[in-house]
């Protein structure tokens, strides 16, 4: 018996073949991202509940596993495949070549693929060259506690062993409050003046969640650092050349 629903499917594909991804409507790019994990069923009516729910595309792919499981229809592959395809973008657009930020909104964007959806606080550490090219990142995370703190030597260090001009910081607070506490507008300035003891600059800090950021340069928490030659420098420039000692 020829399946119910397969005459629907193939107008929908006929559609994204013609328009593009672009060319549907948001409840349709879920009933055609459905059909692998539901093949005999009309994916039209969990397409809409998903929306229904959640309130837009954008934050049914924001949901968490166990939240969009209890939508009924949706499987657990289906709710892991949905929850993961915004990371699985992040990742196709840094697989090939150097990243390099214009704005921004390109860091913040960066940030939020990459750490805005963990469920345990992540450090990330963006190392750019003058130009805004990405030259390296480093994600630090612990699952002793929800206080991320890098030693800060140890990020100039970095920042100096890759001939970084610039480092941007970036944090996620897994409860959706992006609001800094103390301890981190503290840390943010013991890492500013780390960095300007050996003439590097901290372009800003954000603390990020899926949905929401918080810019602690533009809320004036980061304070200015005069660039100078210190004994500070001295001493990281040693230390690049001989980690032990």
């Amino acid at each position: 018996m020829e399946y119910l629903h397969e005459g629907h499917r193939e107008r929908l594909r006929n559609k994204l073949r013609r328009f593009g991804l672009s060319g549907l409507e948001d409840h349709e790019k879920l009933e055609y991202l459905l059909f692998p994990f539901v093949p005999r069923r009309d994916t039209n009516p969990i397409a809409h509940e998903l929306i229904d729910t959640f309130g837009s595309f954008k934050r049914v792919l924001d949901a968490d596993v166990e939240d969009l499981i209890r939508v009924k229809g949706i499987s657990e592959n289906a709710a892991l495949f949905l929850h993961l395809l915004p990371q699985i973008l992040t990742a196709y657009e840094t697989s090939e070549g150097k990243r390099k930020f214009a704005s921004s909104q390109d860091v913040v964007a960066y940030c939020q693929g990459k750490i805005g959806r963990e469920e345990t606080e992540h450090l990330l550490i963006l190392f750019l060259s003058e130009c805004g090219t990405l030259i390296k990142e480093f994600n630090y995370t612990s699952e002793k506690t929800n206080a991320i703190y890098f030693d800060r030597l140890k990020i100039a260090q970095k920042a100096l062993q890759c001939h970084a001009d610039t480092v941007v910081l970036a944090h996620n607070h897994p409860s959706g409050f992006v609001a800094p506490s103390q301890e981190d507008v503290a840390y943010t300035n013991q890492v500013v003046r780390a960095l300007g003891a050996v003439n590097i600059h901290l372009w800003n800090h954000y603390i990020v969640t899926a949905r929401d950021v918080y810019d602690m340069g533009s809320e004036n928490k980061i304070e200015p650092c005069e660039f100078e030659e210190s004994i500070g420098k001295r001493r990281l420039k040693k230390s690049v050349a001989d980690p032990e000692s």
